[in-house]
């Protein structure tokens, strides 16, 4: 049987391509293939990861489509793999924000430790929940699983996550050069180019599979701002019921004992 690659085109037999070495039946997404491609992330690196971060910031609803909806797995660097390295590397840059703060400012931010941990789990938290925001708005006309919105939640992420690494460096150099305990994420335009970049690449993806209302992106920019005030609200309060209110204060670094 003859078999057109979805992700060069070349006509070939077999259950590989010849030309690329695409597998045929490349499949949907389901959680199966999640699981796998997630154990694949930490055992192994291709190349691209250059290309498939410039892809991102330049066309992320265009890169996602082709990767989930066309099949194109090759062309691509692995993004469960470059989630894994992101979220790595963000990890590290915000860690050496907070060390800096902690230097210039002579302060022990232990509440700072426990929210920098607790936001990586934060981002895995909130893929699901973004896959069922922009699923319940898109699947009667896109016939996509709930389990390929996981994928796009994940690339939606990352593209997230590069974005607040530029912030966390720029919040570093404004700490480490002007002595400023202001970072560029306090500020109002801050959750508001998030939810730019969400509308973005929910439109992209969503303009080649159907006539897109930009509303429903929209909303899905707005649901995401939503799971991370809820998330950070439930932070709050568990340090507050824990410190028998006193938590949020010491978190800030605000001694209001007296002593």
């Amino acid at each position: 049987m003859t078999h057109i690659c979805k992700n060069c085109n070349h006509h070939y037999k077999g259950n590989f391509c010849s030309n690329c070495g695409q597998k045929a039946d490349v499949g949907v997404f389901s959680f199966h293939h999640i699981f796998h491609e997630a154990i694949h992330a930490f055992t192994h690196a291709d190349k691209g990861f250059l290309v498939l971060l410039k892809k991102l910031i330049v066309s992320p609803g265009i890169v996602a489509y082709e990767y989930i909806v066309e099949g194109k797995r090759k062309k691509f660097f692995n993004p469960f793999t470059f989630f894994a390295l992101i979220i790595a590397i963000y990890a590290f840059v915000e860690n050496r924000e907070l060390n800096i703060k902690e230097e210039i400012f002579q302060v022990n931010n232990e509440y700072g430790h426990v929210f920098n941990f607790l936001s990586k789990a934060y981002l895995l938290l909130s893929i699901p929940l973004l896959a069922f925001i922009i699923w319940l708005l898109h699947y009667k006309k896109s016939k996509l699983l709930y389990s390929e919105y996981t994928v796009l939640s994940m690339i939606i992420i990352s593209q997230l996550s590069i974005f607040n690494i530029l912030v966390k460096i720029g919040n570093y150099c404004l700490t480490l050069f002007f002595h400023s305990s202001k970072g560029l994420d306090e500020n109002i335009f801050y959750p508001i180019l998030m939810v730019l970049i969400i509308t973005t690449t929910v439109f992209q993806f969503h303009k080649r599979l159907h006539k897109q209302n930009l509303a429903k992106s929209f909303v899905c920019g707005i649901g995401y701002i939503a799971i991370e005030i809820s998330l950070s609200m439930l932070t709050i309060w568990a340090f507050l019921r824990h410190f028998n209110g006193l938590g949020i204060f010491y978190m800030y670094g605000i001694n209001i004992s007296g002593n």
